[in-house]
């Protein structure tokens, strides 16, 4: 009984051994390999990792596996497939290949670390993966632009692109604004229409414009504005900055007003002008030019204005000297003053009237005429 007995317990080792053996050699047979050339990478929260796995099958037989992924307990999201379709065994003939593809997916939520991951394939064994987070995960709402600083005029549209990124798990509909100061205008663009929300999928972006107006009367200085994108879970905000260099605006006309003087024809005429910086930026070298009729002479005093700063204003005198040919009757002469970055110009009509001299000439001729008849009257009067 105690030989039946070992003979049985020697058997049954046997046995165990054999079935061994054989779960051996299926599960990893002779010439089947695993292999992606990149085990461990680097990656951000929210990227995604593609893989592209291959199956060796050096045998001379087919070999057959199921795949699966072992997400070593992390919870990360992960998918193979194969011609883009999911997959869950393949089968590669002899002397052969087969690529298979991994997308694994770095949460948003992460902590910062090494990450272990292992892809099971059957007899052709276990492949190991490792990915390197850099940086503990946002799971928040970012708003960013490339360039929040522009520089212009009053009169200027400030154009900035900004990028919105939604780095939660689910989509968000985010209301937009802007703290601009009083007066100044600020419109949202999404692809060319205006918006006042957006909705942005999960780890997804969007991308936005936004156009600041300044008000009409705002001063040379630098403006923040600050744009909220926020909904009841979630926010980000921003800081844009406008550098106001002010607007250039010139005014140019009589002291008094009017636009119109007289003259004889070779006389003089003086006109006190006016030069006024009406807008918010100093204007330099303001000079003073004319266009008149022919043989006509203008001249400035002073000629040329070194500086005017905002609201300021400097005299100007103008002569006009008319030719002695002209005829009487109106003539316009064009002046016009000029800075580098803005001019002003001011029609004067003249009007040219006949010589005072020439009346009384004129008149002493008749009287001389009158003077003759009535003498030769009384000379041949009584005959």
């Amino acid at each position: 009984m105690h030989r039946f007995a070992k003979k049985m317990s020697v058997g049954l080792t046997l046995s165990l051994l054999v079935g061994l053996l054989s779960f051996a050699a299926t599960s990893f047979a002779a010439g089947a390999r695993i292999y992606t050339p990149y085990t461990s990478l680097s990656a951000a929260p929210g990227e995604t990792l593609s893989y592209e796995i291959e199956l060796l099958n050096d045998s001379s037989d087919i070999q057959s596996a199921d795949l699966s992924f072992d997400d070593g307990g992390h919870g990360w999201k992960a998918e193979l497939t194969a011609g883009g379709h999911p997959i869950r065994q393949v089968s590669v003939k002899p002397k052969e290949s087969q690529s298979v593809n991994l997308s694994l997916e770095v949460p948003l939520e992460v902590s910062k670390g090494e990450y272990a991951f292992k892809v099971n394939a059957g007899v052709f064994g276990a492949l190991p993966l490792q990915v390197n987070v850099a940086e503990g995960g946002t799971y928040k709402t970012e708003l960013t632009t490339e360039q929040p600083n522009m520089q212009g005029h009053t009169d200027s549209t400030f154009t900035y692109a900004m990028t919105l990124n939604n780095r939660t798990a689910s989509k968000q509909q985010y209301a937009l604004t802007a703290e601009a100061p009083a007066g100044w205008d600020a419109k949202f663009q999404v692809g060319g229409n205006n918006v006042t929300s957006v909705d942005v999928e999960p780890n997804g972006s969007q991308s936005i414009t936004v156009n600041l107006t300044p008000a009409e009367k705002a001063t040379a200085d630098t403006y923040a504005i600050k744009i909220h994108a926020a909904n009841n879970s979630t926010s980000a905000d921003a800081e844009l900055q406008a550098v106001i260099t002010g607007t250039y605006s010139l005014d140019f006309t009589t002291s008094d007003q009017r636009l119109s003087a007289n003259v004889t024809a070779g006389g003089t005429r003086h006109l006190e002008m006016v030069v006024q910086n009406t807008g918010s930026a100093e204007l330099t070298d303001v000079s003073l030019t004319s266009q008149a009729p022919t043989d006509w002479d203008v001249t400035f005093e002073p000629k040329t204005i070194r500086s005017l700063k905002p609201g300021e204003s400097a005299p100007v005198t103008a002569t006009i000297k008319s030719s002695g040919k002209s005829l009487a009757g109106d003539y316009v002469v064009g002046m016009t003053a000029q800075s580098a970055e803005k001019s002003k110009d001011a029609a004067i009509r003249v009007t040219v009237k006949s010589s005072v001299l020439w009346g009384w000439i004129g008149v002493l001729i008749i009287l001389a005429v009158l003077a003759g008849i009535y003498g030769l009257f009384r000379k041949y009067g009584r005959r």
